[in-house]
């Protein structure tokens, strides 16, 4: 869509390049000429002069160039209305959202964006090898009380991989545990309750998989160390990194795999090692890859060939040895894998895409998770700043209190928050008590938290985006004059297309500059034309 209406605006731009000169009136100096009989503003026809660099205001022959096309533009557009093309409900939705977008352009910080993105992109250069145990949230609203007892069996289970326990074994066991109790781990120290842990390793992970609380610890967390239990959507966390490795982009390879069993007859040690030395000798002469396949592998499907691979879909000790290849043809030295050998040859080596080919969908795919709230927030931090945002830290205590035996959206908060008049923020001199924030939690409970201060916190902050928003909104023609005109440039320019393309470019090519002369002749006819010569004399003056 954005697209679309890039296309569609460079058009506009191309035919909104106009002028005339013709007979003088009386006008006011804010009118600069009248066609048929609507005004043409002044500050329009000099806002596109100025901006099409091939106008020079101060010069006669150029002036009279520019006003003899604006003029010749203003009379297509009346036509169009006239006709009520803009009456139609395509006209109105396209403007509609060329409104929305150009609006959206000015609410946002597009250098911000970029730089929070180029992070996201940054951190998946290495993906990391980790696993954890989850002690999951039985509820999908969770108040203080629901989740201390989780907390103390997860830094229970911390403290006994602290004291010498395998992280994974334990994880293991504990995961099985709960399965053979019907999905249900009772904890030992015989608090009141029972969890559904659970274990989970991951040889792959990367930026974006998991909530942002959960990336962040993993990215933060030295290889071999196991992190303290952290607090998701989802429940407490342990996660113990494993390895970090470099990303590098995709990789296709063929190969040759001597088993040492094959239909049944299990072969020595020593013979898998001489065919595949053998296979790898010829190989390094020179001999077809392919050919190698069908004589020594095991696996003679596609020839050897295997799917594309990304790192981290391999065994380690493949992936070493794959992504050391430099080019296409070069092969691995032999190795063994359990009972079985193998050389590999690389077809195929990418390195992962660039920042500008995947810029475009990471600011999308952010804008729709909760990392909205990073790649905004360099706007936010602007429109805290333009409007004065102070914050009464006591007065939203008051409310995070609630939240210790009451979920937010609940109606006992609100019955407990609706009277609470103390001033929680200030923006734009305004101040917004308690109670209009408790309300707007009912209204607006877009919140993935499960945990209620972190349910809240997350409202919180879209409440002061939305006040600031509204502010900034209210005040952005005055603090960008241009949105008008280009509005208007926009609305004008769809009506000159759509009449344009039915009366001119559906036509030969060769017949439109005949049928264009023919059809503003008419419509000079059709509609007068006033100039208002005294300020053109004052604009030309004013630009020399």
């Amino acid at each position: 869509m954005k697209k679309q209406f890039r296309i569609k605006e460079i058009i506009i731009s191309l035919l909104v390049f106009f002028i005339f000169a013709g007979k003088a009136q009386n006008l006011p100096d804010s009118v600069i000429m009248v066609v048929g009989n609507k005004q043409v503003p002044l500050a329009e026809f000099e806002y596109i002069a100025r901006k099409n660099n091939e106008v020079n205001l101060s010069d006669k022959k150029s002036l009279n160039l520019y006003v003899e096309m604006f003029k010749n533009f203003k009379l297509k557009v009346l036509e169009a209305e006239n006709q009520d093309i803009d009456q139609t409900s395509s006209f109105a939705r396209e403007l509609d959202e060329y409104k929305e977008q150009l609006i959206a352009g000015y609410l946002s910080d597009r250098n911000g964006e970029e730089s929070a993105a180029r992070q996201v992109y940054d951190r998946s250069s290495e993906y990391l090898v980790l696993s954890h145990i989850l002690l999951p949230f039985d509820k999908e609203e969770c108040v203080t009380k629901d989740t201390l007892p989780l907390y103390k069996k997860a830094m229970e289970i911390y403290q006994r991989i602290g004291g010498g326990e395998d992280f994974d074994t334990l994880g293991i066991s504990l995961y099985q545990d709960t399965r053979n109790r019907q999905n249900t781990f009772t904890s030992s120290d015989s608090v009141d309750m029972e969890i559904q842990l659970r274990y989970e390793y991951l040889a792959r992970f990367l930026p974006m998989q998991k909530l942002k609380i959960f990336e962040d610890i993993a990215y933060s967390t030295s290889v071999g160390d196991v992190s303290l239990p952290i607090r998701t959507a989802h429940g407490f966390s342990l996660i113990k990194v494993h390895a970090r490795r470099a990303n590098f982009g995709s990789i296709q390879m063929a190969y040759i795999n001597i088993p040492a069993t094959v239909d049944s007859v299990t072969r020595r040690k020593e013979e898998v090692e001489r065919l595949i030395n053998e296979a790898y000798e010829k190989a390094s002469a020179g001999v077809d890859f392919t050919t190698l396949v069908k004589s020594y592998s095991a696996d003679t499907v596609d020839n050897g060939i295997l799917p594309k691979y990304v790192p981290g879909e391999l065994l380690p000790s493949i992936e070493n040895a794959v992504y050391s290849l430099a080019s296409p043809g070069d092969i691995t030295p032999p190795f063994v894998i359990g009972q079985n050998a193998y050389i590999f040859k690389l077809i195929e080596k990418k390195e992962r895409p660039s920042f500008d080919e995947v810029k475009t969908a990471l600011i999308g795919d952010m804008g729709k998770s909760e990392l909205n709230f990073v790649l905004y927030k360099a706007f936010d931090d602007y429109l805290r700043k333009e409007y004065n945002y102070v914050f009464y830290l006591d007065a939203y205590a008051e409310l995070d209190n609630l939240c210790d035996n009451y979920f937010p959206r609940s109606n006992e908060f609100l019955e407990k928050a609706k009277d609470m008049n103390k001033t929680l923020i200030r923006l734009n001199g305004e101040d917004f008590p308690q109670k209009e924030f408790a309300y707007y939690i009912q209204r607006n409970p877009f919140s993935a938290k499960t945990y209620s201060k972190d349910f809240m916190q997350e409202i919180f902050s879209l409440f002061v985006r939305d006040i600031a928003t509204m502010f900034e909104r209210r005040d952005l023609e005055t603090k960008h004059p241009e949105i008008p005109h280009l509005v208007q440039e926009y609305r004008d320019g769809i009506l000159l297309f759509e009449l344009s393309n039915e009366k001119i470019w559906s036509k030969p090519i060769e017949e439109q500059a005949a049928l264009e002369a023919k059809w503003v002749e008419e419509l000079a006819k059709k509609y007068p034309v006033t100039i208002n010569e005294k300020l053109l004399k004052k604009l030309a003056g004013k630009y020399r």
